[in-house]
């Protein structure tokens, strides 16, 4: 993604990250508004045209323990989930974003660390309604958006699509759970280090606006997610 992405103007609710081995989850609803016309009616030369625009927007629901501090490296697993609910009058593509924020501690090694993929925190992402079992966890580094806490690496993936059938006013609650741990071979580098892991739910409208070869759970770039 380029810099000018990462710079997104998006409003984001963040949860203090706690002293220690600290993960913060935070998520917001991105707002995108789609038009769906009406027929023009020329029935009478004088009679006003009337049009009637369509909405993409959605509701959001954070639970679950999103603020762990003192984790230790003993392989034990915390869940938080976001619950997603479309509302929209126009059919639309969901997508999520996860951007992953993380410092190092007195050890001197960042706590999300891919290079070190099976000693460091352990992030899984999965969602049911519908069931995708594991959205993609970045793993390149990028430059980190402002408000990034300070010594910190960033890595994201976004525009993962949530469903490859678009949603309707009718679709069910979609809730993303994400599923954390440290494992027991992680090294003392760890101690100290802290996380932060932000997902983002948007949508846009469906109409005009096919994807092709994209699979669920996945980045998906065929779609125009404005």
């Amino acid at each position: 993604m380029s810099g000018s992405d990462n710079g997104k103007n998006r409003r984001r609710s963040r949860l203090l990250v706690a002293a220690g081995y600290a993960l913060s989850v935070a998520a917001v609803a991105a707002l995108v508004t789609g038009a769906s016309f009406g027929f023009f009616s020329a029935t009478k030369p004088t009679r006003s045209n009337t049009f009637a625009a369509g909405k993409v927007t959605q509701t959001n629901d954070l639970t679950g323990a999103c603020s762990v501090s003192n984790m230790l490296p003993n392989g034990a697993q915390t869940t938080c989930t976001l619950k997603t609910t479309y509302a929209g009058s126009a059919p639309s593509y969901l997508g999520l974003d996860v951007l992953i924020e993380t410092q190092a501690g007195s050890g001197g090694t960042m706590l999300y660390n891919p290079t070190d993929s099976a000693n460091d925190l352990q992030i899984s992402i999965a969602s049911t309604n519908p069931t995708v079992a594991a959205y993609t966890i970045p793993a390149s580094a990028i430059l980190c958006p402002g408000g990034a806490p300070g010594g910190s690496t960033c890595y994201e993936a976004y525009h993962q699509l949530v469903s490859t059938t678009p949603f309707t006013s009718s679709s069910p609650q979609v809730t993303f759970t994400t599923t954390l741990s440290l494992p027991t071979t992680s090294t003392t580098g760890y101690q100290g280090g802290a996380a932060q892991i932000i997902l983002t739910a948007h949508a846009t409208q469906s109409g005009n606006n096919l994807q092709t070869g994209c699979t669920a759970g996945q980045i998906c770039n065929s779609v125009n997610w404005h």
